[in-house]
C-alpha cells in the first residue's frame, strides 16, 4: 500500500513574533506565532540573504516536523515576516 501525500505553497507575507538565539553572528529561529499558534522550529534546513532596494533581508527555510515555512527577517525595519508555508 502507498499513501501519497500532497503539499501546497502558500504565500502568505504575514507579520510574525519569532524567538531567536544569537550566537557566533547568526540567528537561529527557536518559535514563531502565527495566527493565535506557537509554532516551534524543529530545523532549519537553508538561510540566505536578499536585498529590496537598501533592506537587507535574511530568510530562513525551517520546518516544525510536519510543514515547511519561509519565515524572514528585515535588518533594516527588524521586523519578521511569515512568507510562504508549505502545508501537507
Amino acid at each position: 500500500m502507498f499513501t501519497i501525500m500532497i503539499s501546497m505553497q502558500i504565500s502568505i507575507n504575514d507579520p510574525i513574533r519569532v524567538a531567536v538565539v544569537f550566537g557566533g553572528g547568526e540567528l537561529k529561529p527557536v518559535w514563531f506565532d502565527w495566527k493565535g499558534r506557537q509554532v516551534r522550529v524543529k530545523e532549519t534546513a537553508f538561510t540566505w540573504t536578499t536585498r529590496q532596494g537598501s533592506a537587507e533581508i535574511i530568510h530562513f527555510s525551517v520546518t516544525d516536523g510536519i510543514n515547511l515555512y519561509e519565515i524572514s527577517f528585515d535588518r533594516w525595519s527588524m521586523s519578521w515576516s511569515l512568507t510562504f508555508t508549505e502545508v501537507i
